[in-house]
């Protein structure tokens, strides 16, 4: 693991959107989608004066405005399959956490986030989200991830021993941010007071 300074990183947040946000818009566009690119500078010694940019990592994001207002199935539903599970997951079975939304916050669903194997093991996913919830997540009242690693070509099969080890160690990790258990493979957050 390479030694990083949290106070060095640099996040370039880029906004994909069509049109004007607001509830009468399309489904498909309604949702915001984010992706974040998180880079550090990195000195190689004290004599260093210069140092050298390096990628930390990435994540990928929708924010969904007033959530708890519109029809958040059909909007989810008509964006990507991934969402679209989001979607029937908050209204199917957990109801509970859309209607806490009815008077008014944002849905952050967090797609992916990456960090560069040389910079793992020092919880930088935690300080990302905490600056993404600090920023473009601001308004979010919820935020929700499927805590399953990605599908990569050298990755354990899906279903194996060393792919659930993999699952139950990324939701260890999320729940030590302060995520709870929504459904299945889904964790939920929702305490934005120690963030913010």
């Amino acid at each position: 693991m390479a030694d990083l300074v949290p106070e060095y990183l640099t996040f370039d947040y880029h906004c994909q959107f069509r049109g004007a946000p607001g509830a009468r818009h399309d489904p498909e566009d309604y949702p915001m989608f984010w992706t974040v690119k998180v880079k550090a500078m990195m000195w190689e010694d004290d004599n260093d004066d210069k140092g050298k940019e390096v990628s930390v990592g990435e994540a990928h994001l929708y924010t969904v405005p007033d959530a708890g207002i519109i029809d958040l199935f059909l909007t989810l539903d008509a964006v990507s399959q991934e969402v679209a599970n989001v979607g029937e997951m908050l209204t199917i079975n957990r109801p509970d956490l859309i209607e806490e939304m009815a008077l008014g916050g944002d849905l952050l669903v967090l797609s992916s986030l990456r960090i560069s194997s040389k910079f793992r093991g020092n919880k930088l996913g935690h300080t990302i989200l905490k600056a993404i919830l600090c920023t473009v997540g601001r308004s979010a009242s919820k935020v929700i991830l499927e805590a399953v690693p990605v599908l990569a070509k050298n990755a354990p099969a899906e279903g194996s021993a060393a792919h659930e080890l993999a699952k139950m160690a990324l939701r260890r990790y999320w729940e030590s941010f302060g995520f709870q258990p929504a459904h299945g493979d889904y964790l939920v957050f929702e305490d934005m007071t120690d963030v913010l």
